[in-house]
């Protein structure tokens, strides 16, 4: 799978998060750990490794002027934490988004690099 596919896939898993995580936010429900949360959290997980190992590669083959491989690293752990809290309506509303959008954005930054 490309560097490119990589990055629409983990980018429609934390949009998928966000909307799983407005949705019990809104209902109160918990959700079952073993037969919901667990199987997306390992889903996003993998592609969070996945696509942050891609990515480095990417970048040292072709280094970057405003992508560096901290942000790689960092947009990875918060994509892993957005899976994992995504269930969870008690978790922190301003920290969730903020993870989740912050991961989109250098998703978004590394895919128009790519694009070039």
């Amino acid at each position: 799978m490309s560097l490119r596919n990589q990055t629409a896939t983990l980018r429609e898993l934390i949009i998928r998060a966000k909307t799983i995580y407005k949705e019990h936010r809104e209902s109160k429900e918990e959700a079952d750990f073993f037969g919901t949360v667990k199987p997306f959290a390992d889903e996003m997980d993998a592609a969070a490794d996945l696509w942050e190992q891609e990515a480095l590669l990417f970048l040292q083959e072709h280094p970057q002027k405003y992508v560096h491989a901290a942000q790689i690293v960092q947009a990875a752990d918060n994509a892993r934490r957005v899976g994992a809290y995504a269930h969870f309506f008690d978790t922190g509303k301003a920290k969730f988004i903020q993870s989740a959008d912050s991961a989109l954005y250098v998703l978004e930054s590394l895919d128009n690099c790519i694009e070039e």
